[in-house]
């Protein structure tokens, strides 16, 4: 067996040998950061150092002025990266970026890919690689990070030996259930008694076509004999509702009653419906899944400059709490991990997390292949399925 674990460890170093890349003080922040911060009620101090975290080479300013507007794929809605914009906007006006939502894997990660392979150039960074890094890995389509005055300042389970994905935000993915239909001491403790049990059995439990989510991360953990023999007893045992919607619409569904539970589920959306006052609630066994999204920037790009930049600023504390501001992301940044950035923090209190290794890349591939045939013989829809 294979074990893999991980916890957030606090440790950050704050030292650089370049020239501030922009007048800003933490004493004197921008509007739109004043007006972040007030909205979320955090304390300026959050952002003290700011400035020297954020120092870069003046030659990236420069080139970044000369250049076309560097190209971002990732999963943020628009309107989240609206604000997400004004924030980094405000710290280099000079610097523009164009911004994408991408939700397929055929756009996030095929097109990029063959057209990397063919000496062309549609993309610069690429967020939500978590699972699929090792595409670009044997393509050798990413640029070293370590490039990245931020890149140091991230935790050593942020980064990959490597040096060609940093994390650029933290999901736990785990199960809504209907509180007005299941009770607390009825939660699964583990994601073995999910499956040995009876409770979520007979078509209450909604599954989505999204084993690299969740399974991926256990399969990777506890090998291959264990990962096929869990899927076997989660369609056997359980004979779930496979369904077709979104994750976020299965969120709904779930608090509508469809069924009992739902996996798997991203900890914000379910906080959102939460707060509107639905009957849903959130909850983890262990191991805890402890998804980093993982971000990438493409080699030979035009827009290097830019790309370096906006990469930089995303995984600082300000680019860090700019996402979190637009969509509740919770921060990859260690020193950004206290209940003000979490929701439903005892779902994941004092429990095991597990990431993936290095070696995930062949985990995935058995995975999908498994995942696909006991999918579809359920009776399952056979669809791509996001990432």
């Amino acid at each position: 067996m294979r074990r893999r674990s991980g916890v957030i460890a606090a440790c950050i170093g704050l030292t650089f040998g370049f020239s501030s890349a922009t007048p800003l003080q933490a004493d004197t922040l921008s509007p739109p950061v004043q007006k972040m911060l007030g909205d979320l009620k955090l304390d300026p101090k959050v952002l003290d150092g700011v400035e020297q975290e954020l120092a870069i080479p003046q030659e990236w300013l420069e080139g970044a002025r000369k250049e076309a507007p560097a190209i971002v794929f990732d999963t943020i809605r628009p309107k989240e990266w609206e604000q997400i914009y004004s924030i980094f906007s405000a710290r280099y006006p000079d610097v523009k970026i164009d911004h994408s939502e991408v939700n397929t894997s055929t756009r996030r990660y095929v097109l990029p890919l063959t057209a990397f392979k063919q000496g062309r150039s549609i993309v610069d960074v690429i967020t939500g690689l978590s699972g699929n890094a090792f595409l670009f890995r044997q393509a050798n389509a990413l640029e070293d990070l370590s490039v990245l005055p931020n890149y140091r300042h991230m935790p050593e389970h942020a980064r990959t030996p490597d040096n060609i994905t940093v994390a650029t935000r933290i999901q736990y993915w785990c199960m809504s259930y209907n509180t007005s239909l299941v009770k607390k001491e009825e939660l699964p403790k583990t994601w073995e008694a999910l499956v040995d049990g009876k409770r979520f059995a007979d078509k209450k439990l909604m599954v989505g076509n999204r084993p690299n989510d969740w399974i991926l991360y256990l399969w990777d953990m506890n090998g291959d004999d264990w990962g096929k023999a869990y899927v076997r007893k989660l369609f056997d045992n359980l004979k779930p509702q496979l369904r077709k919607e979104s994750l976020s619409a299965m969120v709904k569904l779930t608090a509508l009653g469809e069924g009992d539970a739902a996996v798997p589920q991203a900890m914000t959306r379910v906080a959102e419906l939460q707060k509107s006052g639905s009957p849903i609630g959130y909850h983890c066994p262990e191991p805890v899944p402890f998804v980093l999204t993982e971000a990438g920037m493409m080699k030979n790009s035009p827009r290097v400059n830019g790309a370096r930049i906006f990469l930089n600023w995303f995984i600082s504390r300000e680019g860090q709490i700019a996402q979190f501001w637009a969509n509740k992301s919770v921060p990859a940044r260690p020193e950004l991990q206290g209940p003000e950035f979490l929701e439903f923090p005892e779902a994941v209190a004092g429990k095991q997390l597990v990431k993936l290794s290095p070696e995930t890349g062949q985990t995935a591939i058995k995975l999908g292949e498994f995942w696909d045939q006991m999918w579809q013989s359920a009776g399952g829809q056979a669809a791509p399925r996001r990432h």
